[in-house]
This record gives C-alpha cells, structure tokens and sequence, in this order.
C-alpha cells in the first residue's frame, strides 16, 4: 500500500487552503469515496463510533463494477462469507428477496447475472445506515489544509460544530441526511421498483417487431402482460401489509409478535414467494418485451413441490382471513390507539384508498385469478408443447384452489363452532339424565361440521319449534337459540312423557343409527328416523325450500354412508393450535 504524501497529485486536488464550512465533502457517501483523505477519515470515524459492517460491505460491493465473470464468482463467494452468511462476523442487513434465494441456493451456483443483482440489492440496503452515519458529520465543517503528520484522530478532533448550517438532501433516492425515517428503514429495496407502474409491453416493442405480430400473437401477448402487471400489484399490496401495517404495529407495541404472526401467517415466505414468480416473469419480457416462451415458468411456480408449497402457504394465510379481520374489528372498538393507527395507516397513499379489510383478502382473489388467465394464454398459444404446458399450470392453479377454498370452509366451520361451543348450554338435556350424563361436556369445536342451517322441527302437529340444525361428522344437532345462547334441549310429544322422563325427543342424533325417509305431505319436510336400545324415534325437520330439502337429504346420506365405512371420525383437536399459529411455519421443499 503507498503512503499519500503532499507533493502526490490527488492528495493536492484535495486540498484547499480554505475551510469548507458546510462541509460539502461529506453530504453523500459518492463524495466521501472521490476523496482519499475524506475517506480515510469517514472509516476512522465510523470504526471508532458506529457498527463499520454497512460501511465495509458498501465499499466492497463497489468492487464487482470492474470485475470480470471469473473474478465476480470468486468474490462473490467471499463477499457472501464476509457480510450475508448467517455466521459472518459483519454480517448485514440482506433484502428478503436476497435471503430468500440464499436459504434456496448455494452462493457459488448463482449465475453472474444474479450475483452482480443481488450485490447491487444488499448495496443498497445498507444505504440508509450509512446516511444515518454521514448525518451528524453534514453539520460539522472541516479544516482540508492540514499537516502531514495529521491522523484521522487529529482531524476529527479538531472539527468544530457550526450550528448554523443545514444539512442538505441526500443523493440517493427517498433519503435524506436528516436521517432515516422509521418508513425508509424497513424500506426493502424491491420497493422503489413495486411503486412504479410496470412499463406496458406496447410502449417498448419496437414497431416493426410489433406490426409482425399476428393477431392471435397479439393476444397471447396482451394476456401475458396483464398477468405480469397483476403479480406486480399484488406483491406490492402485499408489501403494505408487512411496511404499513404489521411491522409499525409491531414497533409501536400495539399487538405482539405472536398476535400479527396469527393475523398475517406466513406473510414474509407468501411475499417471498410471489416475488421471485415477478422477478421470473420480468426476465422473460427482456427481449424487446415479448415473451416466447412461458410454460416451464408457471409449471415451476404451480407444479410439483413449489406448487405444494405455494398451497400449504396460500392456505394458511387465506384460511385465517376470516378470523383475522374479526380480530382486527374487535380490537379497533376496544382500543381506542389501535384504532387511530389503522385509520392512520389505511389513509396512506400506499394503501390506494383500499381500508385493512380490503387488502388482506388479496391473496385469496389472487388465487382464483390464476387459472383464467393461465387458460386465456394458452389459447392464444400455437406451439403444442408450450401449450399443454400452460395448461397443465392452469390445472395446478384450479387444484390449489380448490385446496385453498376447502381450507377456508373448514376454518370458518370451526369458527362458527366454536362460537356455539362458547353459547352452548345443556341444561334442558336434564330431563333425561341418561342423555345429561352422555352430552353435558360436549364440546362441538373438537369435531368436524359438514354443514349447518335453519330447520323448523316439528315435535308434534302443534308444536313446532326453530332450530339452528348442525350437521357433524357422527352427530346432527338441533340447537335453539334463546337470547344469546344455544339450547340443547329434550322435547317430548306429550306432558307425561316430561313427568316421567321416558319417551323423550333427543337433541343430538347419532348419525351411526339414522336413515331418511321422505314425507309424502311436504315436499319440503323429511323424516330422520333414529333407532336405539329403547327403540325408534321419528324426527320431522322441514327446510325453508324444496331445494334446502334436498341439500340437507344429501349431505345427511352422504356423512351416514362416510360413517359406516369408515367408522367414528377422531376427535379433531386442533382448534386452538390453529388459531395460535401452532403447528410451525411450513418451510419450502426446496431448502
């Protein structure tokens, strides 16, 4: 290493025999770099006050600029030892998409593309640590024409804080010296890109390669760029989740860790996820915007084990949507703060005038997106090959959901149950004390609902009475709503029968002992005929429509003939763990 000394060139250009008093040298990190003795006394400064790790990596990613492809490998190797493995000494602050990747793929077998990207990415996140640094020095005028013998010591020791002069901006974009905002440092680099509309195929293509387009290609296309331009709006609809709400709601300790990781499961790995599907569509559109070829793309996103994947997540985040927002109303009447930081956050302009309840069911309106318009590119699509491969995602994306919309309705089902189970009150089963003794800790929440409405039961020609019909995996239920409990009460067809306690009408049917019959007066009644030990007992329910008659028929003989092959459904005791987040993260296949 070579000494600067008075008579070198550059150390001259940067002397100046008066004092910079706004100390415009060091407004940027740009500045700071052009000038050696400035930077040796940044570094000084920075090793003696702060963590120097967001400076070291910020410097040594400026390396690979100059480098060649056999070169960027080996560096990028180190740089990953040096700054982004987990047990690096000065390890970093790394964008999500940048971890997300390095959790699936070893360093060295990332193209030189993808190292030079992602160099640039984590380069920049370090962006705002190191404007928060510069900060306090923009004040602070500097003596450039000093001794040779002068150390770095010496020359921070001898600046003087002129309190008059104001800091400029900031060369680096949404930054200034004032220091970061909250915003700016949870601000993921891939941001500044999502808030900016997409670029429209149309507008860069160039003319001649357009006007030889057919029709039909045209088409294809257009599809294409709208599928392009959806997945960008949703990854940055789902990045105000994480920036807007959840992180602030965090930081403010307005709900806990384990709270929001309920409200949002799994929303760092979902927007992960949809990410890198937009990163993978973007490089197909980098010649001239047109897009050749897109099957082996979406099959990797919707097929196989990253299709497995993208449902255990998509699942899981749609199936507490629900539960989530029921949580969050709850919690806005309750607390009056919370209240006023959603209503704060929702008047942002990230959130483009949609409200929290607007935005969380996104990702299940994402979902049902996918097979129209996977369908709508492959029929535009000649080639055979490509065609059957876009096709064959569509059909993935169509399985997904149908996996995902069964994981809502069973989560909602146990929702609804266990609000009954919170109502429930079994006192009216008294009267018959050998029902009492069998059902008064009968808990509805640890079994299966198949299906749930209003049924009037009709106990005698009479009496009638209306009930909320719950159709379990072994059981069907007869609540009644009294205020704002639900009853399981016995009914019986004469007074005597009360008396005596014999004879009586039961609430809850064991479905292992029931068949149907029709009623030959009411197209829109049914008999559940249900027989035990003491005999038979004829149940007439009537549904509110011919239509609602025949539901209740099908879903009653199909839970019948389930139990008889299979036997009793095991308890399924996962209600709480499901509400709790418990259970663990699902994690990719791939790492």
């Amino acid at each position: 290493m070579s000494i600067i000394g008075a008579e070198d060139e550059d150390f001259e250009n940067d002397l100046d025999p008066t004092v910079d008093d706004h100390s415009s040298h060091f407004t940027s990190i740009e500045l700071v770099k052009s000038r050696p003795t400035h930077l040796l006394v940044f570094l000084q400064h920075v090793i003696l006050q702060f963590d120097c790790s967001s400076l070291l990596c910020y410097l040594h990613a400026d390396l690979f600029k100059n480098l060649s492809t056999k070169e960027t490998k080996k560096q990028f190797v180190e740089f990953y030892n040096s700054f982004l493995d987990k047990s690096a000494i000065l390890r970093v602050q790394i964008p999500h998409n940048v971890s997300f990747e390095l959790d699936r793929t070893r360093p060295d077998l990332l193209s030189e593309e993808q190292q030079r990207k992602f160099v640039q990415d984590v380069q920049l996140a370090q962006a705002p640590e190191i404007l928060f640094i510069l900060s306090p020095i923009a004040f602070i005028p500097i003596p450039l024409y000093l001794p040779l013998s002068s150390s770095p010591v010496f020359l921070l020791s001898s600046i003087s804080v002129d309190e008059g002069v104001l800091p400029p901006e900031g060369v680096l974009p949404g930054l200034s010296l004032s220091g970061p905002t909250p915003q700016q440092e949870e601000q993921d680099p891939r941001l500044l890109e999502l808030e900016q509309d997409p670029p429209n195929w149309r507008e860069h293509t160039p003319p001649d390669t357009l006007k030889d387009l057919s029709k039909k290609e045209t088409k294809r296309q257009e599809v294409i760029n709208e599928l392009f331009a959806t997945e960008h709006a949703h990854v940055r609809m789902l990045s105000v989740l994480q920036t807007v709400f959840w992180k602030p709601l965090e930081r403010e300790e307005l709900m806990t860790a384990t709270e929001l990781a309920t409200i949002f499961p799994s929303l760092d790995e979902i927007i992960d996820m949809h990410y890198a599907f937009y990163e993978h569509l973007k490089k197909l559109r980098q010649h001239n915007f047109i897009v050749k070829a897109i099957g082996t793309t979406l099959l990797n996103r919707f097929g196989g084990t990253e299709g497995e994947w993208f449902q255990k997540l998509t699942s899981r985040f749609c199936s507490h949507q629900t539960w989530a927002l029921e949580q969050l109303k709850m919690r806005q009447k309750k607390d009056p703060r919370f209240n006023s930081f959603i209503l704060e956050a929702e008047s942002r302009p990230q959130c483009r005038r949609l409200q929290l309840k607007d935005i969380i069911p996104t990702e299940m309106q994402r979902l049902t997106k996918y097979p129209l318009l996977l369908e709508n590119i492959a029929k535009c699509t000649e080639d055979t090959l490509e065609k059957e491969s876009i096709q064959q995602s569509a059909e993935c994306c169509k399985k997904i959901l149908n996996h995902v919309n069964e994981e809502v309705k069973q989560m909602e089902n146990l929702l609804t149950l266990k609000d009954y189970q919170r109502r429930l009150d079994t006192s009216g089963l008294k009267p018959s004390n050998e029902l009492y003794l069998e059902y008064k800790y009968l808990d509805l929440a640890q079994r299966r609902m198949i299906y749930e409405g209003p049924l009037t039961w009709r106990v005698t020609k009479e009496k009638t009475l209306e009930v909320q019909c719950v159709l379990l995996g072994d059981l069907l239920v007869l609540l009644q709503k009294q205020d704002d409990k639900m009853v399981l009460k016995c009914q019986s067809k004469s007074n005597i029968a009360v008396q005596e306690g014999k004879q009586m009408l039961s609430p809850i049917i064991k479905l292992d002992s029931a068949f149907l019959r029709e009623v030959a007066t009411d197209r829109k009644a049914f008999y559940v005929i249900f027989t035990w030990d003491s005999g038979a007992q004829i149940y007439e329910l009537v549904a509110q429509s011919v239509g609602e008659r025949k539901n209740w028929t099908d879903v009653i003989k199909m839970a019948v003939d389930e139990l008889k092959k299979t036997g009793p459904p095991s308890d399924l005791k996962r209600g709480n763990s499901i509400l709790t987040g418990g259970g663990g993260n699902p994690y990719s296949p791939t790492t």
